[in-house]
């Protein structure tokens, strides 16, 4: 049996384990690729010579006063899902933001099914993600559909 050595991942190799999971890649400068997911983006950045790192944010901003709230579902999440990683930050208004991150495993190559197989866990990930953000914290200003 012979060991075949993986592939170097490359933006290109990104954006096609992107559109294998169904969504279109948008290509950006030489070491991104982006996708739009309902009401979100992602993106994966390969830098030269570092690991590999996909990107998410929730577009809302919190109040402060959401503070243990938004910290009880980042250690849940974080404690129940491998990746991405939900991390906050508090911006200089005060508000809070939340961001998904996760370093990919791809420092010595990966095979296609290794990268089409990470980058939709991210994928799916991030959208759960943002579906427990949006469940938990409903934006006060989004209308209900009324020809329901």
């Amino acid at each position: 049996m012979t060991a075949s050595i993986p592939a170097p991942m490359t933006r290109d190799r990104v954006a096609t384990a992107v559109r294998g999971a169904g969504l279109i890649p948008f290509l950006g400068d030489s070491d991104q690729v982006a996708a739009i997911v309902p009401r979100h983006v992602v993106r994966i950045v390969v830098p030269e010579g570092r690991p590999p790192q996909g990107v998410a944010e929730w577009p809302r901003s919190l109040a402060i006063r959401h503070a243990p709230a938004i910290a009880e579902v980042v250690r849940q999440f974080n404690a129940t899902t491998y990746l991405p990683k939900m991390t906050t930050t508090v911006t200089d208004r005060g508000q809070i933001r939340v961001l998904l991150q996760h370093t990919f495993n791809w420092g010595g190559g990966a095979t296609d099914a290794q990268a089409s197989a990470e980058v939709r866990q991210f994928i799916l990930a991030s959208l759960a993600a943002f579906n427990t953000l949006d469940a938990k914290f409903p934006d006060p200003w989004a209308k209900e559909d009324s020809d329901g």
